[in-house]
């Protein structure tokens, strides 16, 4: 979670990072990437077992097969329920359909919020999706033409390694401030006035809560 001291404190990274630059650095959290629908169904299933295998081995005498059926159908209703659960969520799902869906998800966002717009293509966006502790940097065409996409694996890499051992705020505003440092060397201002096309504050997803310390 992030408290509203360190938005703050993300927010002045932010405002400090767009003025040593010719880029628009923008970063994103939200709350999850998809709904996983794949890990909703899989739950189902395996708890639609459980019910029927509680079943078998009750004391209870069955003998209709039938009821061993009927049984599963509220065990599939609760199994699917249960697929809401961030922890089902995340054990039910490959770690292949977490990249894609965060990478997709990355995408979309990038779009959604006009980075693609600026005149110098020079947008930069940091995704951030909590429920799979994962980050997705997506460069506009002028930044790709500059900048090898390795300088970026290696921030979303040092991301993962600072997420597991401190806390998100603290991995994301190392990654900002590692992206400024890259778009500073690649970007200066050289005295030049800078046009500012994006707003200078983290987005969050509407679905996000944060608490205020």
């Amino acid at each position: 979670m992030i408290s509203k001291h360190e938005l703050e404190q993300i927010n002045e990274l932010l405002l400090d990072a767009e003025k040593k630059s010719h880029s628009e650095l923008v970063p994103m959290v939200v709350e999850r990437s998809d709904d996983y629908p794949a890990a909703h169904f899989r739950s189902a299933i395996i708890v639609s077992f459980i019910f029927s295998l509680a079943l078998y081995f009750s004391p209870l005498t069955i003998i209709n097969p039938i009821y061993f059926l009927w049984i599963q159908v509220p065990g599939l209703f609760l199994g699917y329920l249960l697929g809401n659960v961030s922890w089902v969520t995340k054990l039910l799902t490959t770690k292949r359909e977490i990249e894609i869906e965060v990478y997709q998800r990355a995408i979309e966002a990038f779009f959604e919020h006009n980075l693609h717009m600026t005149k110098r293509h020079n947008g930069v966006l940091i995704f951030v999706s909590l429920l799979e502790h994962k980050i997705q940097i997506i460069t506009d065409s002028g930044v790709k033409a500059k900048i090898d996409q390795k300088i970026w694996d290696e921030i979303v890499n040092d991301f993962g390694q600072k997420v597991s051992k401190s806390t998100l705020s603290e991995a994301l505003k190392e990654a900002i401030s590692s992206a400024a440092i890259v778009l500073e060397k690649y970007f200066p201002l050289d005295g030049k006035e800078k046009s500012n096309e994006l707003k200078n504050d983290i987005i969050l997803d509407t679905s996000f809560r944060f608490f205020h310390s």
